[in-house]
C-alpha cells in the first residue's frame, strides 16, 4: 500500500513538473472579413459619394460624377516655405592648458517647411457637414559650410527641389489621412491577413502537446475557409470541438504556480480569439475576464476585453451581427485616377490679410506658385458659387500696403529703385520702370530706427526710419560705400560706427540684420 502511494505521489509530481515546462509559440492563422464603419449610411442604395479628386476610393460606395450622399471636396493648401536663417557655429582649437590656438566658424542653411490641406465632408442624409484639417512641418539644416555665402548658395540652388522634396512627402500623408478617416467613417474596407495567432504548446513532454498541436491544425484548416463574403455558420460548427477540447484542459491544470497558470491561460486565450473571429463579442468577452482573473497575463485579457467592447458598438451602430457580407464599390463617375502631373498640378493656396492702400483688409487665398511673384503685382484665387477655383484677380503692388500671411510671413510695400541682374544685364523690370517704384517686400527687420526687407529672395532693402523710399543694398552706391552709408546710418552711435570701420558688417542678409538689430538696441550718445 505505501509502495501505491508513493508511486502515486511521484506520478503526481512527474506530472507536475512537466506542466511547469509549458512553452508557448504563437501559430499564425488567416482571417477575412469586413471591417465596419463607425458612421455607417444603413440604406446601401444610398451608399453613394461625390469627390473632387481621383485618387481616393470608398470601398462599399458607388462614386458618382456629383450629388452623391457624401459630397467630398479634398484640398491641399500648399507647401509653406519659412524664413531662411543661415546659422553660424563657431569652433575654437586649443591647447591643452585650455588656451584657443585658433578660432574658425561653419554656416548651416535653416529653413522650415510647412503644408496643410483640408477634408470637407456632407452628409445628405443627416444634414452634417464638417472639416478636418491636416497639417505637417519640418525643419531642415543644411550641411556645413565654411563660409555665409556658400550656405546660402547651397540653399538657393536646392531650394526648389527640397520644397517639391517635402510637398510631395506632405501630400501623401495628407492623402492616407483623408483616406483613413473617410474608410473608418464611412467605409466597408475588406480585411484578409494571417498576422493573427493563437498560443500552442511547443513543449513536445507535455502532456497536451499532442492535442494542441491537433488542435492548431484544426483551427489553421477551418480558418483557411474563411472568406469575408460567406457565411461562417458552418465554420463555428467545424470549430466547436477544438473550443471543447481547450475548455477541457482547464480543469485538469488547478493551481496558482505561474506554468500552471499559463496552461490555462492558452486555453482561454485561444477561445476568446475563435470567438472574436466568429462574430461572437459577448462569448469573447467572457474568456477575456477569464484570462483576467487567471493572473497571468491580464494585458491580454483587456486587449480583447477593449477590442470586444468595439465589436458589439460596431454591430449596433451598424445593425447587423456579422462582419461578413458582399461589398459592392463601383465607379460610375467616368473620373480618372490623379496622374502624378495632376498631383503636382492640384491647386495650392496661402491664407493671407491683404491690406489696401485705402486701409480696406480682405481674406484672400493665394496659390503657392505665385508667392515669389507678388513683388509688382499679386494673384489671388476667385472662386465660383460652388468654392470651386476658376481664375485669378490680379491686384498692382502700388494698390497694396500690406499683406500678411496666417502663417506668419509678413510683406510690406516700399519705393525703392532694384538693381537685381539677371545673365548680366539689368532685370527688365527695372529698364521699363526706371526710378523708384511701389513693390511688395517681405519683412525681415523692423523698428522705430531701421527696416530691413527682401525682393525677389536676393535683394535686401534698407528703409531707415522716416524715410519715404529705400535704399537698395545691391546698388552701386551701397556696394562701393557700404562703409559710408551704414556710418551714416549710425549716426549717433560710435560703437556701432566703430564696428563699421573695422568691417565688423558684411553685405550680406545675416550681418545686415545684426547691424539692425545693434542700431536699434543703441542708445544715442
Amino acid at each position: 500500500m505505501k509502495q501505491i502511494l508513493l508511486f502515486c505521489v511521484a506520478s503526481l509530481l512527474c506530472t507536475v513538473s512537466i506542466a511547469q515546462r509549458a512553452n508557448l509559440d504563437r501559430e499564425n492563422f488567416k482571417t477575412s472579413y469586413v471591417n465596419l464603419p463607425s458612421k455607417p449610411i444603413l440604406d446601401d442604395s444610398k451608399r453613394t459619394y461625390s469627390i473632387n479628386t481621383g485618387s481616393i476610393k470608398i470601398p462599399g460606395f458607388s462614386k458618382v460624377k456629383s450629388g452623391g450622399t457624401l459630397d467630398i471636396n479634398y484640398k491641399f493648401n500648399g507647401t509653406k516655405i519659412g524664413t531662411v536663417d543661415i546659422k553660424k557655429e563657431k569652433h575654437e582649437r586649443k591647447d591643452k592648458e585650455g588656451k584657443v590656438l585658433s578660432v574658425s566658424y561653419t554656416y548651416t542653411a535653416n529653413v522650415s517647411y510647412s503644408s496643410s490641406a483640408t477634408l470637407s465632408v456632407s452628409n445628405a442624409i443627416t444634414a452634417e457637414s464638417y472639416d478636418k484639417s491636416y497639417s505637417e512641418s519640418y525643419s531642415y539644416t543644411s550641411k556645413s559650410f565654411n563660409s555665409y555665402k556658400g550656405a546660402q548658395e547651397y540653399y538657393n540652388n536646392n531650394r526648389h527641389s527640397l520644397r517639391d522634396k517635402y510637398r510631395s512627402e506632405h501630400r501623401s500623408q495628407f492623402k492616407n489621412s483623408a483616406k483613413r478617416h473617410l474608410l473608418r467613417t464611412y467605409g466597408y474596407d475588406i480585411e484578409s491577413h494571417e498576422r493573427e495567432f493563437f498560443w500552442i504548446l511547443a513543449t513536445k513532454k507535455h502532456p497536451e502537446f499532442t492535442k494542441h498541436q491537433e488542435a492548431y491544425q484544426a483551427l489553421k484548416t477551418a480558418f483557411e475557409k474563411m472568406e469575408h463574403n460567406k457565411s461562417i455558420d458552418s465554420l463555428k460548427a467545424e470549430v466547436q470541438p477544438v473550443i471543447d477540447y481547450f475548455n477541457s484542459v482547464i480543469p485538469n491544470y488547478q493551481g496558482d504556480k505561474r506554468k500552471i497558470r499559463k496552461v490555462r491561460y492558452a486555453s482561454y486565450y485561444n477561445i476568446a480569439k475563435i470567438y472574436y473571429y466568429l462574430d461572437m463579442p459577448e462569448k469573447t468577452k467572457e474568456y477575456a475576464q477569464k484570462l483576467i482573473d487567471n493572473d497571468y497575463d491580464k494585458s491580454d485579457g483587456k486587449y480583447l476585453n477593449e477590442i470586444a467592447d468595439d465589436l458589439l458598438k460596431e454591430f449596433e451602430a451598424n445593425k447587423t451581427k456579422t462582419r461578413h457580407f458582399e461589398v459592392v464599390t463601383e465607379d460610375l463617375s467616368n473620373q480618372q485616377e490623379d496622374s502624378q502631373e495632376n498631383e503636382v498640378a492640384e491647386i495650392e493656396v496661402n491664407k493671407a490679410y491683404l491690406i489696401t492702400k485705402e486701409n480696406d483688409t480682405t481674406l484672400v487665398d493665394i496659390k503657392t506658385s505665385d508667392i515669389n511673384n507678388i513683388a509688382y503685382s499679386l494673384k489671388t484665387v476667385e472662386y465660383d458659387q460652388n468654392g470651386k477655383p476658376f481664375g485669378t484677380r490680379v491686384r498692382k503692388a502700388k494698390k497694396c500696403k500690406e499683406l500678411v500671411f496666417v502663417d506668419g510671413d509678413h510683406f510690406r510695400n516700399i519705393k525703392f529703385k532694384e538693381s537685381s541682374i539677371k545673365n548680366g544685364e539689368v532685370d527688365a523690370g527695372q529698364m521699363i520702370l526706371g526710378g523708384a517704384t511701389d513693390k511688395l517686400c517681405k519683412v525681415l527687420f523692423e523698428s522705430e530706427k531701421i527696416n530691413l526687407y527682401l525682393f525677389n529672395n536676393k535683394e535686401l532693402v534698407i528703409l531707415p526710419a522716416g524715410s519715404e523710399k529705400g535704399k537698395s543694398t545691391m546698388s552701386t552706391g551701397y556696394v562701393f560705400g557700404f562703409k559710408k552709408n551704414l556710418t551714416k546710418l549710425a549716426e549717433g552711435c560710435s560703437t556701432i560706427q566703430e564696428k563699421v570701420a573695422n568691417k565688423e558688417y558684411k553685405n550680406n542678409q545675416e550681418d545686415l540684420l545684426q547691424f539692425c538689430k545693434d542700431l536699434t538696441n543703441c542708445v544715442v550718445e
